[in-house]
């Protein structure tokens, strides 16, 4: 199971500010040690916008800010398109599974594992590719590493099947999370 997104020409100019914005993604981490990965990517796209509004408060400038939120808007939706194969996957493959675990990685990859009521892995650890890749390779970060570096995971997440009314208790969950995850995960991470 693949997944990809379509590749940018990025220019030395942008890279350097993405250098920027992954070294203050960097700071947050460390200034606010408690804050889950979703609370400090929130955090960082509201800096990219805020940089991308202030140097670009022209009319093509605006334009740009609009292909860089429709560029986030893809992203996004490539992201949400590839947890719902990894859930239809894990529904097929490990039915008796009460959820899944994502490790989303800084490439764009991400590892998927189902877990059992006791907080176990259940079947294999699944790796969905986050940009295109050629015929028959993988990211070649992971590739390198084998994807498994803690270092590189931007988001940690249980994704739990079917609808709000339908989710375990957060006292549950909450025991799922630590055990799967360990005692930094709180209720704020669900």
């Amino acid at each position: 199971m693949k997944e990809g997104n379509k590749g940018l020409e990025i220019d030395s100019k942008s890279k350097e500010l993405i250098k920027k914005w992954q070294q203050q993604a960097d700071s947050l981490k460390k200034k606010h040690p408690k804050w889950n990965a979703a609370k400090i990517q929130k955090e960082m796209k509201k800096r990219i916008i805020q940089d991308a509004e202030a140097a670009f408060s022209t009319k093509s400038g605006k334009a740009y800010i609009e292909e860089v939120n429709a560029h986030l808007k893809e992203v996004e939706d490539a992201r949400n398109r590839a947890i719902d194969g990894i859930m239809a996957y894990m529904g097929k493959t490990s039915p008796e599974a009460i959820a899944t675990v994502l490790f989303e990685l800084d490439c764009g990859c991400i590892r998927a594992c189902a877990v059992s009521k006791k907080g176990k892995p259940m079947g294999e650890m699944i790796m969905v590719f986050g940009k295109q890749v050629e015929k028959d390779y993988e990211c070649s970060i992971c590739r390198d590493d084998g994807g498994a570096d803690s270092k590189r995971c931007v988001r940690k997440a249980i994704i739990w099947p079917g609808e709000e009314s339908e989710l375990p208790s957060e006292e549950f969950r909450l025991d799922i999370g630590k055990k799967v995850f360990g005692d930094d995960y709180s209720l704020d991470d669900i």
